[in-house]
């Protein structure tokens, strides 16, 4: 601006002196010489073209300052983009690289200058990153790749707030070749995050359509185990009847007994299929604990395979413990099938039962436990062992090292729960290499000695004369358990189906004190029949059977205790005891 101003005195200064000299040179002659409009006329373009100098100038400066404006938006753009930008060479020499790519690279944009961009890239996708520069530069398209990138070298100096070593940092490089074709022009962007979403996304995935196939199989197990605990509840109703049956010899008698026993220990065997398809409601009752093992030896020996020994050592005068027995099922299946699958070849499985009294001392070093007595299930195996860093996530949903098609990761998270919903705790102890020691604390249980089924009905079952409508679809299971009512002493209405169940009640004018019905059954099942009834019949009263407990016999979301429920196979006492102590209830009111 300055020079322009001095440029344009310096003209005027001319033209002035160019006016003055012309005016003198009229004066001294006495006359207008006939150029002085010729000269008036120069000047005066003169004039102008000053105008028009200046003019071009500022123009010029003007574009100068958009220019070094425009060149420092794009430099600012281009060093601080959210991707890398570079230009490789055709070897894949590094010739020009923004910051966000000596970023991405850890590197000072000094020092990369005429390296070769593969020495960034992990050996294992060396081979990607070269195929993709072939392709680059036989093609005028568009070509990419992922690599994982490494920086190995300790002469270069990384970035300061990048680490030097980026062994976990996952790069897509988009390139394609320049117009002269000696160049390629490339971006790179950091997709570690983007990676391990989808990694974190596929785990997701699978594990969810693990539990789906559970699911599944659940209901499977579950509609298998309805239909053989009712073929179970047909032979044991006739085995009792013909156990209390006149005339029947005493070496008859002792024959059905024991066939009776076996028809019992039958019904254990779709009772664990729920329990393993997690469709078998929880009832605690005190049990003998080191029994309850026993029980499972030969299932778990199945679990673990010939190559591994089993060994169980039972504590003497084992204290009870109150615990469904189906939940010390799932405790030891899991922890068989976790120790199965750390041993590799040959091994043993030892378990070991004893009683243990925790003092405030060993408290204070172990968080979950409390003071008291316990009885402990040690279980050990002498597989490969859990490391420290794995050790903190054993009992975390979902969690595994195992591939997730053979594993849904609930095993151990599964003994957890059931071991914390019982007032227990667990320990754990391993090395890497060093087999793992899982140990079981459950409180002792003082109110009750574990009992057991009878063998035989040597009880008198306890009768009446109120009136039963009982729903059955099973026609075996329903003649069956008219008779049995009727023997003690019942009026029976029997229905095959609720509608029918429905029609019968309509159609009776008496009182009907109880309903008697399976859960399961084609149309509306029985907790729905129960809530139509007790709207007709608000004092009537209901007892639920079922060899299938599954969470739709809880009531709002809970298995409420006022609810009278007798599991499938039962036997004739068993009807008797229960149908009498449901009469015996006030009634309970179906909508609370």
């Amino acid at each position: 601006m300055k020079k322009s101003r001095k440029s344009s005195e310096y003209i005027a200064e001319l033209r002035g002196r160019a006016e003055e000299h012309l005016r003198r040179g009229v004066e001294k002659n006495g006359e207008l010489s006939a150029s002085y409009d010729e000269m008036q006329r120069i000047i005066h373009e003169l004039a102008v073209h000053q105008i028009e100098l200046e003019m071009q100038q500022e123009e010029l400066l003007q574009s100068r300052e958009e220019l070094e404006m425009g060149l420092e938006r794009f430099t600012e753009l281009y060093d601080f983009a959210p991707l890398g930008y570079l230009t490789l060479a055709r070897d894949g020499t590094i010739l020009q690289i923004n910051l966000t790519g000596t970023k991405l690279l850890g590197v000072h944009r000094s020092e990369l200058i005429g390296v070769p961009f593969g020495s960034f890239v992990a050996s294992e996708d060396l081979p990607d990153f070269t195929m993709l520069l072939e392709r680059v530069f036989s093609s005028s398209d568009h070509c990419s790749c992922d690599v994982m990138l490494q920086n190995d070298e300790p002469s270069r100096s990384p970035v300061d707030h990048i680490p030097g070593s980026l062994h976990h940092r996952t790069i897509r490089i988009d390139a394609v070749v320049s117009k002269d074709g000696q160049e390629c022009r490339a971006t790179i962007s950091d997709i570690s995050m983007q990676r391990q979403t989808e990694q974190e996304n596929a785990a997701l995935q699978s594990s969810l359509l693990q539990v789906r196939k559970m699911e599944s199989i659940g209901r499977l197990a579950g509609g298998l185990a309805h239909d053989f605990n009712n073929i179970l509840q047909v032979m044991l109703g006739n085995i009792d009847l013909l156990i209390v049956s006149k005339g029947v010899s005493s070496s008859v008698r002792e024959q059905l007994a024991n066939l009776r026993m076996f028809v019992l220990k039958s019904a254990k065997l779709p009772h664990r299929l729920l329990v393993f398809a997690r469709k078998q409601a929880v009832e605690p009752s005190v049990i003998d604990f080191n029994a309850a093992v026993s029980d499972m030896l030969n299932m778990l020996r199945r679990l673990i395979g010939e190559d591994i020994s089993l060994v169980f050592t039972p504590g003497k005068d084992l204290w009870s413990v109150m615990i469904d027995p189906s939940q010390v099922d799932q405790i030891m299946a899991n922890l068989a099938l976790n120790s199965r699958d750390a041993i590799h070849g040959t091994g043993i499985l030892s378990i070991k039962t004893s009683n243990v009294v925790v003092d405030a001392l060993y408290c204070r070093s172990h968080s979950e436990s409390h003071p008291g007595e316990y009885v402990q299930l040690v279980v050990r195996d002498d597989g490969r062992g859990i490391d420290k860093e794995t050790m903190h996530s054993i009992f975390e949903p979902f969690f595994t090292t195992k591939p997730m098609t053979e594993s849904s990761g609930f095993g151990l998270a599964t003994v957890y729960g059931i071991v914390r919903q019982n007032n227990g705790f667990i320990e754990v102890f391993s090395a890497d290499g060093e087999g793992t020691t899982f140990e079981i604390y459950l409180p002792r249980c003082l109110d009750n000695a574990p009992g057991s089924l009878p063998e035989t009905e040597s009880v008198e079952a306890p009768g009446g004369d109120e009136t039963i409508l009982l729903v059955e679809d099973d026609d075996a299971v329903r003649e069956m358990s008219v008779d049995f009512l009727k023997s003690f002493g019942y009026r029976v209405l029997a229905a095959s189906s609720s509608e029918q169940a429905l029609s019968l009640s309509d159609d009776y004018s008496g009182t009907i004190q109880l309903l008697v019905t399976d859960m399961i059954m084609p149309g509306l099942n029985g907790w729905g029949l129960s809530l139509e009834l007790t709207t007709r019949r608000p004092e009537l009263k209901a007892l639920f059977i079922s060899g299938y407990t599954a969470d739709l016999f809880k009531h709002n979301g809970a298995w409420d205790e006022r609810i009278a429920f007798l599991g499938k196979p039962f036997s004739r006492l068993d009807l008797a005891c229960k149908v009498r102590e449901s009469l015996d209830k006030t009634a309970l009111s179906m909508n609370a």
